[in-house]
Formats: structure tokens, sequence, C-alpha cells
């Protein structure tokens, strides 16, 4: 791993550590859950997720959801799923996740999440089991953004899933028109309202939550970026989706607020020859 991907690493850690806890969370962020929870159930046939769910152990659906956070994806997917299995770099949310589980009456056979980094380099022996390949849908909400290589996280999810599986990716839409806004971008704009790139505007991490700006790596990505990775990770491109939400989504509260896009973007990869 090298020095900048392992620092990102350990300030993404560090942040989210200071995010499991509910009551951390501002006004906006907990509005952002319940959006994006709402969203989801109202496109479960486009996902691809069948409804009513599956009763058979034949066609029992496996989720991996990664960067899970607190769990509340797994969460709304739950009914629709045999298991749900998270993982995440913050060992707060990874607890915070199985809390939810335990409060929720739900076996770790169910839902369970540990601590992990699946783009560790070496690769973590811990998730080299069987038990961590083949899913049939892996999500990736609101954490893409973060990571330092957006590619290579996409196909490593994609290469968890069993064929004909699903990757599910939510996060910050950008316009076809915006040059890609780099971690170097969100650290020259610490003290400026907002970042700026060719005419468009994006609100300042260091503003809205304050000890995220070292934790972003971009603003966001568009529509011909999602294909693309998804193209490449090893998606059927016939099967590759992108949506925006049905609303604008508020980023930040008060003077700072800003009215941002919000997308789905999925693929299926691609049945071996």
């Amino acid at each position: 791993m090298s020095d900048h991907q392992s620092a990102l690493s350990e300030q993404n850690q560090k942040f989210f550590d200071s995010l499991a806890i509910s009551a951390n969370r501002p006004p906006w962020m907990k509005d952002l859950v319940s959006q994006i929870q709402s969203e989801v159930l109202s496109r479960l046939d486009w996902l691809g997720i069948p409804t009513p769910p599956p009763t058979t152990t034949s066609s029992q659906l496996r989720l991996l959801d990664y960067a899970c956070g607190s769990g509340e994806l797994s969460h709304t997917f739950l009914p629709y799923l045999s298991s749900a299995r998270g993982i995440d770099i913050s060992a707060s949310m990874v607890a915070a996740y199985n809390a939810l589980a335990h409060t929720s009456s739900v076996p770790p056979s169910k839902m369970y999440a540990v601590q992990g980094d699946l783009l560790s380099t070496p690769a973590d022996a811990q998730f080299s089991s069987e038990e961590w390949h083949g899913f049939n849908i892996a999500t990736m909400s609101m954490a893409l953004h973060h990571v330092s290589s957006p590619e290579d996280c996409i196909q490593k999810l994609v290469a968890r899933l069993k064929e004909g599986g699903v990757a599910i990716f939510i996060d910050w839409k950008i316009d076809d028109s915006t040059a890609p806004q780099t971690h170097h971008t969100h650290h020259h704009a610490h003290d400026h309202q907002t970042h700026q790139g060719h005419g468009r505007h994006f609100p300042s991490a260091h503003n809205i939550v304050p000890g995220s700006e070292h934790t972003i790596t971009r603003a966001g990505f568009t529509e011909k970026e999602m294909r693309d990775m998804l193209l490449t990770a090893g998606c059927d491109e016939s099967s590759i989706g992108f949506m925006e939400f049905s609303e604008k989504t508020r980023l930040g509260d008060g003077e700072n607020a800003s009215m941002m896009t919000l997308f789905l973007a999925k693929g299926r990869q691609e049945a071996k020859a």
C-alpha cells in the first residue's frame, strides 16, 4: 500500500469512528440516510432485487456491504436477503452495524460486519475464504469518493460477486463537463466556501463536516465515469444502469447548506465464456 493510500485509510478510519455514534451526526446527514433508504426501496425492481424475497435455498440472496457504516443500507435490504455481510475500516462503525442487527433481533448469521479493508496491499487474509466471495449483491453507499482509486475499488467489489451478481453504488453526481475533483483540490479549498471546477461549484467538505477534508478524494462522479468503471470491472455493458435520485439532497445545514444530486449506479458481472 502506498504512503498516500495508507494515510488516507488512517484518516478515513479516524473520521468515521467519530460519526459512528448517531448523536454525532448533523440533521442533514440523518435526512440523507432516510432519503437513501426510501430511494433504494422504490428502485428494487430496477436494481434487480426480487420481490417478494426468495424462499428457497437455491435462490437465496447474499449481500456484501462495503464501507457499510452503521448498517442502515444492509438493514434496508434485509427483508429481501438470506444474509448481509458488512466490511468497514472503522471499528466503531462495525460495532454500530452489529448493534443495529442486535437491537433489531437479527442474528449474526443473517447480518454481521467485520473491520477490514478490501483495498489493502497486501490483501487482508481474512477475506480470502469462500464466505467473502460469491455474493449476489455488492453495495457501496456514499464512500466511493473517499477511496484513493475508485476504479480499483469497483473492480475488487465486482470480483466478489457470483456470475450474474449485481454491484450497486450510491454517491454524488457531477456534470460530464466538470473535471474530476481530486484530493489536492479539497486541500486547496480549505479557506473557501466552495470548490470550483469549470464553472461548477462544490461545497467544501471542511465547512460542511469538520474533519472530513482529508478523507475526500473527489467531489463525485459523472455518469460516463461510472459506466466506464463498471464496464472495465467486468460488468456486462447491457446491464449497466445509472439513475439520479428523484429529489435533490441537502448537503449541510444553515448557511453552508447546498443542494446536490445523488445517483444509483449498477452493473451485473458478465457471464464467463
